[in-house]
């Protein structure tokens, strides 16, 4: 049987129930009622206390399934910029000889200006 109260799902074990109930009646039959009654709030703070660490145990496990899901989403996005990174490291690679083809090529032409435009202000200053 389950009964939910504030919240909280008690379940009822009729075995445990019923092993208590006999302990509580042989204790009575012992002792005295009140050693029971005295004994009473003691048994529900432990009850309590149980169901309390059994629910934060709860939220635990949850957390911990979340935290599991983000590793692994983690992981995958890891994984993914690993990938990106050494495909686009591989291509820098491909390219690097086309890009200092061109490099060399601007400076060539540079030169070649600057050598086109000296010898043009030679041939201006000479008359040539």
């Amino acid at each position: 049987m389950e009964l939910v109260e504030d919240g909280v799902v008690y379940q009822d074990d009729p075995g445990t129930s019923a092993v208590m109930s006999e302990r509580f009646e042989r204790l009575i039959g012992k002792y005295d009622e009140d050693v029971v009654k005295e004994l009473m709030p003691l048994v529900v703070a432990v009850l309590e206390n149980l169901d309390s660490v059994f629910a934060e145990n709860q939220e635990h496990e949850v957390e911990l399934e979340l935290l599991k899901e983000d590793n692994e989403q983690l992981i995958t996005q890891y994984e993914r910029e690993k990938a990106l990174r050494k495909h686009a490291e591989e291509a820098a690679s491909r390219d690097a000889p086309i890009r200092c083809q061109v490099i060399v090529s601007a400076h060539l032409y540079r030169a070649e200006q600057h050598v086109a435009e000296s010898v043009a202000s030679v041939q201006s200053v000479y008359g040539g």
